[in-house]
């Protein structure tokens, strides 16, 4: 992948989420809106997608679907758990996708999202923090 961004679906009041992306060595992209993050998957090139349940309203089976129809191949990470069993099936049976339980510590969030996007030794996990980028109000 020749991107180090990470667009995550969800409200910039997580910074938990944009910390364990930039502890798991990539740069966070917060997006509040389904379609103007759908957008940025058209016009810019993403290491992942992570999708913040806690934060979002948005129909996660149909964001991923729609990511599925720009990109077959980006990897997609959802982080919270699932009310409906079916969907969350769904959800799961969606290539290049993992589903993350909630985890209560940002390292371990960090840690999860780092093998989930296949960077689990932990020499390639940076500690420097970058800057979180924010959709403009």
């Amino acid at each position: 992948m020749n991107s180090q961004a990470v667009l995550i679906l969800g409200n910039h009041a997580n910074r938990d989420l944009a910390q364990a992306v930039t502890s798991a060595g990539f740069v966070p992209q917060v997006w509040g809106s389904m379609r103007h993050s759908l957008d940025k998957i058209v016009r810019e090139r993403f290491a992942a997608v992570v999708i913040d349940r806690k934060f979002t309203r948005a129909d996660v089976l149909e964001f991923i679907l729609n990511i599925r129809d720009i990109d077959k191949t980006i990897p997609v990470v959802v982080v919270g758990p699932g009310k409906d069993e079916s969907i969350e099936r769904k959800i799961v049976d969606q290539d290049h996708t993992v589903v993350l339980a909630e985890v209560e510590r940002t390292e371990t969030l960090a840690q999860e999202l780092a093998e989930a996007l296949g960077m689990n030794k932990k020499e390639d996990v940076q500690e420097n923090p970058k800057e979180v980028t924010q959709e403009p109000s």
